[in-house]
């Protein structure tokens, strides 16, 4: 009776351990650990690095979802950036994976991204480690997309100030990785607008306040900062964008401004330069009277979420 016993015991456990195994591999319907916000590391080279991890809840198919790397502003924290950036409902309504990188700290505790090649011989910032952002990126994006969880025609950059000069960074030298990237009060460096030579388009989204202090609409520093007109030259000629521009006057709206404890009256403007290139258009939001902030509208219409994903979603490789 004890071997029957025994006999059919081990028989469950295979059983159970079969059918488990089948499920980490194939069915993610019901595989709820990978649900919601979760904390992850991953080591990549001497570093220990952090990211937040989104999976949206409630979708039938765990399988080829649109991803969107998230990266913050310099002294910026992921977690910070998640609530942000405001980008849950978006995510839950398209299936749409979020990923929120965590920059690595300089000696003093700084966090940041290095947004120019490594001899870049910059004053600014925002190059001042030798951590490998990029290889951290990629390693980050093959470590998500275990079991095809990512549609790799789908994978779609934000970057908020220091995060949006890293975008330009990224567009330039990962080879056909990056569907588009949405900047938000960034720019390119002097070294990565030398040196970048994409092999092929990329749509671009450009949100800038003509007020912004800190990355100025109109370049900063001596060039080394690169004007908004610029940046917009630079992808046009790139993705061979047509020589039309469509102006759209988007109308005012009010946004209460933390930095002066104000309200702020802000007029949208909106530049498309269509291209025949797989679409790779290039589109620049004008904030004038805009600040350097992440939300320009209290209008749903116009914020800056909505306007990242309605253009996004228009997008990919």
């Amino acid at each position: 009776m004890k071997r029957i016993f025994v006999v059919m015991l081990l028989l469950i456990l295979s059983c159970s351990k079969s059918e488990v195994d089948n499920k980490s591999k194939n069915d993610y319907s019901n595989f709820t650990f990978y649900e919601g916000l979760s904390t992850n590391y991953i080591q990549h080279g001497s570093l220990s690095r952090e990211y937040l991890l989104y999976i949206p809840n409630n979708i039938d198919n765990r399988q080829n979802l649109p991803i969107i790397f998230n990266f913050h502003g310099y002294l910026g924290q992921a977690s910070q950036f998640f609530s942000q950036t405001d980008l849950v409902e978006i995510a839950d309504n398209n299936g749409v994976v979020l990923v929120y990188p965590q920059g690595s700290n300089l000696p003093a505790g700084a966090s940041h991204w290095n947004a120019a090649p490594p001899s870049s011989t910059s004053r600014s910032f925002v190059n001042k480690s030798n951590a490998d952002d990029i290889g951290f990126f990629k390693e980050l994006l093959d470590e998500i997309n275990q079991d095809n969880l990512i549609d790799l025609n789908r994978v779609y950059v934000i970057g908020y100030s220091n995060g949006g000069m890293f975008s330009h960074f990224l567009a330039c030298n990962t080879e056909n990785i990056i569907a588009a990237i949405g900047d938000v009060a960034g720019t390119m460096l002097n070294e990565t607008f030398d040196n970048c030579n994409p092999s092929s388009p990329v749509p671009i989204l450009k949100i800038h306040g003509t007020s912004d202090g800190v990355v100025g609409y109109n370049g900063y520093n001596e060039g080394e900062f690169k004007s908004v007109q610029e940046v917009l030259g630079f992808w046009k000629s790139h993705n061979r964008s047509n020589n039309d521009e469509v102006l759209e006057d988007l109308g005012s709206t009010s946004i209460y401004s933390e930095f002066n404890n104000t309200s702020v009256n802000v007029n949208f403007e909106k530049y498309t330069y269509e291209s025949d290139e797989n679409n790779s258009e290039v589109v620049h939001y004008k904030i004038i009277n805009g600040g350097h902030w992440w939300d320009y509208s209290s209008d749903d219409n116009f914020k800056t979420s909505t306007l990242l994903w309605d253009f996004f979603s228009k997008h990919s490789k």
